[in-house]
């Protein structure tokens, strides 16, 4: 082999084993922000996980005391549909009375 040849060898085999240490490093940074994004995808997962226990807790002690008193669920919609009705007859009288 010539001079030349043996040469473009080092100089492919030099630029080669650059760009596989740069791979190497990049690899590693990637690597690194990978498993901290992992960490914390993670530890939201766990808080999620806990919120949604604590309320399906929180929706099956709502549920309980519903079907208890549904009297007194029934009590409040029939009150709250007078006040609704009387509110709407009073907004109607109003206007009636002061149209604009």
């Amino acid at each position: 082999m010539s001079e030349d040849t043996v040469s473009d060898i080092k100089t492919n085999i030099y630029t080669l084993h650059e760009r596989s240490q740069q791979t190497k490093s990049d690899l590693a940074s990637h690597e690194a922000v990978c498993s901290e994004r992992y960490k914390n995808i993670h530890e939201k997962l766990d808080n999620l996980s806990a919120i949604v226990t604590e309320n399906n807790i929180q929706i099956a002690e709502l549920h309980k005391i519903a079907s208890e008193s549904k009297m007194s669920f029934r009590t409040i919609m029939f009150i709250g549909t007078v006040v609704a009705s009387i509110a709407g007859f009073v907004y109607t009288v109003m206007n009636i009375v002061n149209p604009q």
